[in-house]
């Protein structure tokens, strides 16, 4: 009787073994399938057309501001090169002139006639006011008149003339031919003691004309201190064919 209660003792727990490994068999399927349960992912959403829109206005704004900038110191740079052009122009067109200037000095001294030979000094007497008074006669060149436009020029008296001299007598003339400059007044002086100035004029027009006008005139000056003989002329300048001078031909 005790061997058969220990077989069936074995065999129960042979079953109970079969069980629990079926159990554990169920229990380890059961967690693979678990594991094997798919994932969802989640969904993205769509893209906002309105943000897109935006995001494209933005751009073109950027780009818009940009090219405006670039439009604008464009032009700041062609008015700079411009004025520069304009004042390089006003430079050659005021160099042209000076040099047409110099050329027509220049011709009127080559086509001028050789100057007289200096008069012998020699005392002479005039009567004026039932006085009698003592000159001596020269002939100094002090140059051309000024051109216009105000120009004032002060020549220097030259050492032939002495000290001494209380007065000069100054002859000034101008010819105008086929000139351009209209109406002018040139005007001759001498700066006195007390600051004001004694002087005579002579009037010119320039004009295109084929033919010549003549002016000119002699008048006693008083002799300056600071030995300055005043040159002013005014209107505007003479282009063309025209030509003057001033010459101190006598002192007492």
């Amino acid at each position: 009787m005790r061997g058969v209660s220990s077989e069936i003792d074995q065999e129960n727990e042979m079953k109970l073994t079969r069980v629990w490994v079926g159990s554990a068999l169920s229990m380890a399927l059961l967690a693979g399938c678990a594991d094997l349960t798919p994932v969802v992912e989640p969904t993205a959403s769509p893209p906002d057309p309105v943000a897109a829109l935006e995001a494209q206005l933005t751009a073109l704004a950027a780009r818009l501001d940009a090219l405006e900038r670039t439009v604008a110191a464009e032009g700041e740079a062609r008015r700079a090169r411009a004025a520069a052009n304009e004042k390089a122009l006003a430079g050659i067109q005021r160099e042209l002139k000076t040099s047409k200037a110099a050329v027509a000095g220049l011709r009127r001294k080559v086509e001028a006639p050789p100057p007289a030979p200096e008069a012998r000094r020699e005392v002479a007497t005039i009567r004026h006011d039932a006085l009698e008074a003592v000159y001596w006669p020269v002939d100094v060149a002090l140059g051309e008149l000024p051109g216009g436009n105000g120009e004032r020029a002060a020549r220097p008296i030259p050492a032939a003339i002495p000290n001494m001299a209380r007065e000069i007598l100054v002859y000034a003339q101008v010819a105008t031919g086929y000139v351009k400059g209209g109406p002018h007044r040139f005007r001759i002086a001498t700066r006195l003691d007390n600051g004001q100035e004694a002087a005579f004029y002579l009037y010119a027009v320039g004009q295109p004309q084929q033919s010549w006008g003549y002016n000119s005139d002699n008048v006693w000056l008083p002799m300056p201190k600071n030995r300055e003989l005043i040159l002013q002329a005014e209107g505007e300048p003479f282009f063309g064919d025209w030509n003057s001078e001033v010459r101190i031909v006598a002192y007492r």
